[in-house]
């Protein structure tokens, strides 16, 4: 367990990477569809009158996930000692209702926005303090991809976890907010800081080949008890 400032960087275009592991690691047969589990969410007071629709969509190059604890089961006390390959994740990030339950080679579930999609876990687990407690929490990389297209890439995402009580609970997805020229844009790590965690972006201009993305950008997501709010993406 570690605590205070914590700089972790995943390696370069970490979704391409995701995708070809899911792709080298997967049977000959298609995985079966995933059922998504309803999830567990943790009361937090009378609900908000519902907001006005906007008058544009969002910027965002990606949906935006319901940010809150929600539960995923029993955690341990230390959240290393979790296992993350049997760890159902919150498919917001791909638009998908419900828990996803990962599955080697990636899962098959429903998007609202895509429709059928391979939905990953990345074998990279990030830690790090953001509530001062000495205790970590953790980011389990995730991506899903369209498979009417080819299993052309959809998203990136590090959905963040932490222990409520006994139980494991999500507390956020992180996305990118600076939207590519070109493909979508990655993920090359997290930095974790009492109260905020910030998103190191990789994203691609109109010349960039699908190799190399040149554009570089930070995005803080500020941490306010339980969930996770992004603020504007800085181009560096």
């Amino acid at each position: 367990m570690t605590s205070g400032l914590r700089r972790r960087t995943s390696p370069s275009l970490a979704l391409p990477a995701l995708f070809l592991l899911i792709g080298a690691c997967g049977s000959p047969h298609q995985a079966p569809p995933v059922a998504p589990l309803t999830p567990s969410p943790v009361a937090s007071g009378p609900a908000s009158p519902p907001a006005s629709p906007p008058a544009s969509p969002p910027a965002s190059p990606s949906p935006s996930p319901a940010q809150g604890p929600v539960l995923v089961g029993p955690a341990p006390a230390d959240l290393h000692d979790v296992d993350w390959a049997n760890t159902p994740v919150p498919g917001g990030f791909c638009d998908v209702p419900g828990l996803v339950s990962p599955a080697p080679g990636g899962s098959t579930a429903t998007s609202r926005r895509w429709g059928t999609v391979r939905v990953g876990r990345g074998i990279e687990v990030l830690y790090g303090d953001t509530d001062g407690d000495g205790n970590d929490e953790a980011a389990v990389y995730m991506g899903c991809s369209d498979q009417a297209k080819m299993n052309a890439q959809l998203v990136a995402a590090y959905v963040v976890f932490t222990r409520k009580g006994d139980s494991l609970a999500a507390i956020g997805t992180i996305t990118p907010r600076r939207k590519s020229d070109e493909y979508i844009t990655a993920l090359a790590g997290l930095e974790f800081a009492p109260g905020r965690i910030t998103a190191h972006e990789k994203w691609y201009r109109q010349t960039d080949a699908h190799c190399c993305p040149s554009g570089n950008a930070d995005t803080v997501w500020t941490r306010e008890g339980d969930s996770l709010t992004p603020g504007a993406p800085r181009v560096l």
